[in-house]
């Protein structure tokens, strides 16, 4: 028990006799000597946190994870450990504190980011209208329902119901809505406005009255398409804008009306509904009636169609026998004609040849001095008439029996 010991990963701080404090560090052996010893605490921020350090000065520091700090009583009231604030992309937070002037300022953080207050440096909580959904399944808008400390820099949109609207004949409706906004400029609603979904439901609750008022039911039933569009709702857009907002679309979501209003309006529809299926039905049968005409129309004609195909397949079948037939009689005329010619032709080579070669007996007889006259006359001709004279011409006169 002489000795005192502070472990690894320890710190103590020792007081002496006289009061004064002296921090060991651990692993270590101290002699007590009437010495006095206080465990030191721990404190450990890891990446997502950090330590809120008070110090008895009255000075604060805000050190980000990851870190640690021995408390010392020495110097330090206290430690505390809180988690950063994470801000996403199209996320924001707007951050107060006082600048070296001593006037308070505020600036604009905007995502992704994790934030980690300054001391003396506080976000802005927003407390505005929220969405609540009645036991009939509409919705209506309550203050400070909803409390936030991130503004959401995305396209976003609320449903609204606004009730008790008169058309022009005194009939009472449920106008429901959905309303498409964008948050653009974050300055300027901060400026102009505490509670912009307020105020974008008073202003498409004007724009709803106003719009509503000018038509009969029936005549608001025609004219409902209208407000879909954004030149319904002059006081919606121009109260966003001024609000740093921006209104890119309201849709019209249908209304509600009374129970009386309700029944005839079904009974109307029920009635209409009735007229139109019985229309239909007849229409309908009229057409099935067309349908049937329109087929047997079409059959006698496909049937007319075929026969006149059958029938000119018949014709076409005819003429090509007839031409088949005439180019055959052709062919075989033609061939007789080349035949006949074929044949003159030989007959009168052969002619030739033997004339040729009677010619040339005659000559190779004449030229072995054979009397040609006689020969050729010789037991051929019924009568021979032999004419000799002397050298004075003889007349010579010759009577046929003919004659």
């Amino acid at each position: 028990m002489l000795y005192y010991t502070v472990n690894d990963g320890q710190r103590v701080l020792m007081v002496n006799k006289d009061g004064s404090m002296e921090e060991i560090v651990g692993p270590r052996r101290v002699w007590r000597k009437g010495r006095r010893f206080i465990t030191m605490d721990h404190y450990v921020a890891h990446p997502g946190e950090f330590l809120i350090l008070r110090f008895r000065s009255g000075e604060q520091q805000h050190l980000p994870g990851p870190c640690d700090v021995w408390l010392d009583p020495r110097k330090h009231v206290s430690a505390e450990k809180e988690e950063v604030l994470p801000i996403a992309t199209k996320e924001a937070v707007v951050a107060y504190f006082k600048n070296d002037d001593g006037k308070h300022e505020r600036r604009i953080i905007n995502g992704p980011a994790t934030f980690v207050p300054a001391p003396g440096e506080w976000l802005h909580t927003f407390s505005w209208h929220g969405s609540s959904q009645d036991a009939d399944g509409g919705y209506r808008k309550s203050p400070n329902a909803l409390v936030f400390q991130k503004l959401w820099l995305l396209p976003d949109q609320m449903y609204h119901d606004i009730t008790d609207v008169r058309t022009a004949d005194d009939a009472v409706l449920i106008v429901r809505l959905m309303i498409f906004f964008e948050l653009v400029n974050i300055e300027r609603m901060l400026d102009a406005t505490h509670d912009p979904i307020g105020d974008f439901v008073n202003a498409a609750s004007s724009d709803v009255v106003e719009f509503v008022g000018r038509y009969e039911f029936s005549e608001l039933k025609r004219n409902s398409d209208k407000l879909n569009e954004l030149a319904a709702y002059k006081q919606l857009v121009q109260r966003a804008e001024q609000t740093g907002y921006r209104i890119n679309k309201v849709v019209y979501r249908g209304y509600g009306a009374p129970d009386s209003l309700q029944d005839m309006h079904d009974q109307a529809i029920e009635s209409r509904t009735r007229l139109g299926l019985e229309k239909a039905t007849e229409e309908q049968a009229q057409e099935l009636e067309d349908y049937k005409l329109d087929r047997e129309l079409a059959r006698d004609g496909k049937q007319r169609q075929e026969k006149a195909i059958a029938q000119d397949a018949v014709l076409a079948m005819l003429r090509k026998r007839e031409q088949s037939q005439l180019q055959s009689e052709q062919m075989r005329r033609e061939y007789e004609r080349q035949q006949q010619q074929a044949d003159d032709a030989q007959r009168q080579a052969q002619e030739k040849s033997r004339q040729q070669a009677d010619q040339q007996h005659l000559e190779t007889l004449k030229s072995l001095g054979v009397e040609l006259t006689p020969y050729l006359t010789q037991a051929r001709a019924d009568r021979v008439i032999e004419l000799r004279g002397g050298h004075s011409k003889p007349h010579v006169h010759l009577n046929t029996p003919d004659d």
